[in-house]
């Protein structure tokens, strides 16, 4: 181990998120949690703010999985690790049957498989995991979940027409910019351009 026992091997990378995704995968919750720093902070895009302390990222990840009793995340390709500090990467994919809300945002269960892919990026502090942020095409994940339109389709063409006639209401009425309130009412994930 270097910096402090943070993973530094490539074996000790590849071990550590190897059981890093089988106690998720597992449901083993306190395992999970007992690689967790106290004040770790999750972001994920479906969340509108990062999830902050152990209770709080425990409660996130548990909850990514709970929507999708069969789900099961695997690590793809080999883990990165940062050249300038305690950081370690892993490109992932989750597959699993959508039987039951996702929350947030709400999404009602489709029966239907998903199947996304991610990277995560972790930061130490020790041993413990103090940082993590995911990345992954939300945009991907609700037309899966039946929340977004088909890419090319005519759903998603009339969504395209009702953005446009949006913003030309909003440049006849001379509110051209995103409000505050406009921010605060985007869906998570959402950025602004």
């Amino acid at each position: 181990m270097v910096q402090g026992d943070v993973p530094g091997t490539h074996d000790e990378v590849r071990g550590f998120f190897t059981r890093w995704l089988e106690l998720s995968n597992a449901g083993d919750w306190d395992a999970v949690a007992a690689m967790m720093h106290p004040e770790i902070v999750l972001r994920d895009p479906m969340m509108a703010e990062p999830a902050r302390g152990k209770d709080a990222a425990l409660a996130r990840a548990r909850g990514q999985y709970e929507p999708f009793p069969d789900g099961r995340a695997t690590m793809v390709g080999e883990p990165f690790v940062a050249v300038d500090g305690p950081e370690l990467a892993y490109r992932w994919r989750f597959t699993g049957t959508h039987l039951r809300p996702v929350d947030p945002p709400g999404f009602a269960p489709t029966g239907l498989g998903v199947e996304v892919d991610g990277t995560s990026v972790l930061r130490f502090d020790g041993p413990r995991v103090v940082a993590a942020t995911l990345f992954f095409d939300t945009t991907q994940v609700a037309r899966q979940l039946l929340a977004a339109p088909r890419a090319g389709g005519r759903l998603e063409h009339a969504v395209a027409l009702g953005q446009r006639l949006r913003v030309g209401f909003r440049r006849r009425t001379g509110r051209a910019t995103v409000s505050s309130t406009d921010r605060a009412a985007r869906p998570s994930g959402v950025s602004s351009g």
